[in-house]
């Protein structure tokens, strides 16, 4: 006589309750997390790079979450057996907390990262003496694509624990989002005209960054009434620094996409070069 669905489902719990039942359920968690995290990564894949950080983020957000389900999941299948040898596992609990404290203080600094939320998939970071950008974050590790002065990458990628997190600082140099404040620093000369040399500057700040400048001074407003905090204009301003008395140096302040960095400072760079010698020549002409 075939059985009812109310009898199946009687007869599956039982079954899933036994040894061999429990072994099958975690292997076939485990070979669903690794079939929908991987069709997770081929559909992030075949989306486009129209947006790489946002959609980096939402594959980790998705993947964390899986895994997560899936942990619980295991526990669950397994919660009658870990009650059990609990008190088994209260008599060797100092040896497992000798053996597992860095193990136990990544997870703190998992929790932590969840709390403060330092950074984020695809922001610029800088953390014991190792700058990068985040692309990977679970529940041990940070992964970072290492990146030299001017965010730009190495090619290589680093692996930082979080258990670092609870006490080293942690420096994000794109806090500020979609566009970043920087500052190139350009030596001068003591017996050049000085005002010449900053309105050469200021121009070439202006042809290279004046696409965006407005666009960037909405962004921070946005940033300053959301997070209550007061940011610097987006429109480029040059400082002069008196390092020595035969030393000059002006520090322009621009803002640019925190990718676009060293290609802006190259352009801002050649720029100011073929504007000086224009402004220089024009009074000697005079």
């Amino acid at each position: 006589m075939p059985y009812s669905f109310p009898e199946m489902f009687a007869e599956l719990n039982l079954f899933a309750k036994t040894e061999l039942g429990r072994i099958l359920v975690t292997l076939i968690t485990i070979i669903v997390t690794l079939l929908i995290v991987k069709f997770l990564q081929k559909r992030a894949r075949m989306q486009g790079a129209t947006d790489v950080a946002r959609q980096r983020r939402n594959l980790v957000l998705a993947k964390n979450l899986v895994l997560l389900t899936a942990v619980i999941l295991i526990c669950a299948t397994w919660a009658s057996k870990i009650a059990g040898a609990a008190l088994s596992l209260a008599a060797v609990a100092g040896a497992m907390l000798i053996v597992s404290k860095e193990f136990l203080l990544n997870l703190l600094g998992t929790a932590m990262l969840a709390i403060s939320r330092p950074y984020r998939i695809g922001d610029f970071v800088e953390l014991e003496n190792i700058s990068g950008r985040v692309l990977d974050s679970d529940l041990i590790a940070t992964t970072l694509a290492e990146t030299m002065e001017g965010n730009q990458l190495t090619g290589h990628t680093v692996t930082i624990p979080h258990s670092v997190l609870l006490s080293k600082p942690v420096r994000n140099l794109t806090a500020t989002g979609r566009f970043t404040i920087n500052m190139l620093p350009v030596a001068v000369q003591p017996n050049e005209n000085l005002q010449l040399q900053e309105q050469a500057l200021l121009k070439a700040a202006f042809d290279i960054c004046g696409s965006w400048i407005e666009e960037a001074n909405r962004h921070f407003e946005r940033l300053e009434s959301r997070e209550l905090v007061t940011l610097p204009s987006a429109e480029p301003r040059v400082l002069i620094e008196l390092k020595t008395v035969k030393e000059y140096t002006f520090s322009l302040r621009y803002c640019c996409r925190p990718n676009e960095r060293v290609k802006v400072e190259q352009a801002i760079i050649r720029q100011y070069l073929q504007t000086r010698s224009t402004f220089v020549a024009a009074p000697e002409e005079e």
